[in-house]
């Protein structure tokens, strides 16, 4: 580097390649190969975006699916557990009747039972 660079060269050769390189870039804006390449980019990237729409609609239709049949079993549970409480409240009553009943017997029995040996007795007698 020679010693006789002013700082007005410097500042000029230095705007001179300021100037190259924004008409380097420019031109590549204007040119036709990258307006087609972006062209491809962005027709790939909607491609992307709608192959993931399609894919997020079928992974929500599989999400509701899910709930659904989530529910269904659910409410199929809830139905087994009444029925369940049903025949337990009926075997329940069955055997509160049954056990009463078997109550009264017993006690017209013990009744019947306490009347036996007097007639007995009187037969004797």
């Amino acid at each position: 580097m020679p010693n006789d660079d002013s700082l007005e060269t410097r500042r000029n050769s230095s705007l001179e390649a300021k100037k190259q390189l924004l008409a380097k870039f420019r031109s590549a804006a204007d040119d036709p190969e990258a307006a087609k390449r972006a062209a491809e980019r962005k027709a790939i990237l909607d491609a992307r975006n709608e192959r993931e729409r399609i894919k997020e609609a079928a992974r929500q239709k599989v999400l509701e699916e899910e709930r659904r049949i989530a529910a269904e079993e659910a409410a199929k549970r809830a139905e087994e557990e009444r029925i369940r409480a049903v025949k337990a409240e009926e075997e329940a009553a069955r055997f509160r009747n049954s056990s009463t009943a078997m109550a009264a017997r017993a006690l017209a029995d013990m009744a019947r039972g306490v009347g036996y040996p007097a007639r007995k007795n009187a037969r004797r007698a």
